[in-house]
């Protein structure tokens, strides 16, 4: 049969029933520490790339303490077993010796035991998340900024960007910037991008089909040190990997063979039984049996045309309904060939199940669906693998080929078994 060029959502080693979940989280409005600009868009513009990969969608803004707390649990509720995970946060975080901490936005704290009490550990979300045997859980951190508290207190936490994690089985954590490092909203004032440079780049990154996170988030960490470097800035996402098995936010792209297309055609009948049979043997006796047998049935014509071809004389009275008959289907499948879309070859179709062009009319609309598909491949800026473009082309200019001369055959055969008039297509 016919095959298409198809994108197939498919990820290694994750049971069939497993869903894609994602929260997102942006924090800019803090009270008592320094206010952000672009964690609420970064965290909006994640959402909307995670759903367009398959994720439902948690998105939360300017939480406080204990709106965290409700959102994150809630969350966690939704994850079954061998869910896919994905977590982004935007906004303030800091480095304690404990660990890891993000900071909601009623965040006050005089030292590193009450954030310990009133922020949220990274540490500790992963665990939770572990505790659900997720198949793959992918947490993006996008805190790597100056510690808020560091011009109030030495005492509380490091200067600057978040420490190595270990993250736990099935896991993989990425932090904006290395430690020590400060992630950059923008590369200048004249940057008007509503997005900070690490979110940006990693959008841009995640939309490539057959990409594995691995090598997304090489991507992403070369361009942002390159566009960190330009303007005198250090700054490279830092990547903590202990994930199992492939994960893709959009699956390689392959060649599949599609199911035959299937039309609303009446069912069989004993009539269409017997001249099946009759087909099948293919000699004078069959088919004068189905006549005799159906002397009005609905392949009455074909059946005297079929024993004209085996006695090499024409059977068809021209004066009779049957020419008409013939002449009404030649008209609908000259319809059908001059509007050349879906919809008029399914008209054909189902009117003439076993008609003269039946199963050109089934291979016609097989070529505008395939037709249809590369289209849509062709004009997507994702999709770079021309060479499987250009044999999806030739395999549909060679089947339009083939069905010129079996329509040609048909045509030829028809105006020599019942010597009428027949339009050229």
């Amino acid at each position: 049969m016919y095959w298409l060029f198809l994108i197939i959502v498919t990820f290694c080693g994750v049971p069939a029933h497993a869903k894609r979940v994602a929260l997102s989280i942006g924090n800019d409005t803090y009270q008592s520490v320094t206010k952000l600009a672009k964690a609420g868009n970064d965290a909006e513009a994640m959402s909307e790339e995670f759903k367009k990969a398959g994720f439902e969608v948690d998105l939360k803004k300017n939480l406080n303490y204990k709106n965290m707390i409700k959102a994150v649990d809630a969350f966690l509720g939704k994850i079954k077993k061998g869910d896919e995970v994905a977590i982004f946060y935007a906004g303030h975080g800091v480095q304690l010796k404990t660990g890891a901490y993000l900071l909601p936005t009623d965040i006050e704290a005089e030292s590193e035991s009450e954030i310990e009490k009133f922020a949220y550990g990274l540490y500790e979300l992963t665990e939770k998340i572990n505790e659900k045997k997720a198949s793959f859980a992918l947490l993006i951190i996008d805190a790597c900024r100056d510690n808020p508290f560091g011009s109030r207190t030495r005492s509380i936490g490091t200067t600057r960007g978040l420490s190595a994690i270990e993250p736990a089985k099935g896991q993989m954590v990425v932090y904006s910037a290395s430690r020590g490092q400060q992630a950059l909203d923008s590369l200048s004032d004249s940057d008007r991008n509503p997005n900070g440079v690490f979110t940006r780049e990693f959008i841009s990154k995640m939309k490539q089909p057959g990409l594995r996170i691995e090598d997304v988030l090489r991507q992403v960490q070369d361009s942002v040190e390159t566009l960190a470097t330009k303007i005198g800035h250090e700054q490279r996402p830092a990547l903590y990997n202990e994930s199992r098995g492939n994960f893709y936010f959009y699956a390689p792209i392959e060649a599949v063979t599609p199911p035959p297309v299937t039309l609303s055609a009446p069912e069989t009948t004993i009539e269409e039984l017997f001249w099946n049979d009759a087909k099948t043997t293919g000699n004078k006796e069959a088919f004068e049996a189905y006549l005799n047998t159906y002397p009005s049935g609905k392949f009455v014509n074909l059946a005297k045309a079929n024993i004209a071809k085996l006695v090499g004389k024409s059977t068809i009275d021209n004066s009779t309904k049957a020419r008409n008959a013939i002449i009404e289907e030649m008209a609908l499948w000259n319809d059908a060939k001059k509007n050349n879309d879906k919809k008029t070859y399914e008209n054909y179709f189902i009117k003439y199940p076993n008609g003269f062009f039946s199963g050109l009319a089934k291979e016609a609309i097989n070529i505008i669906e395939q037709e249809n598909f590369v289209a849509e491949l062709q004009k997507s800026k994702e999709f770079k693998d021309q060479e499987k473009l250009a044999a999806a082309s030739k395999y549909i200019k060679e089947s339009k080929d083939k069905m010129k001369k079996e329509e040609g055959a048909s045509i030829e055969l028809v105006k020599a078994l019942l010597r009428i008039e027949v339009p050229t297509f």
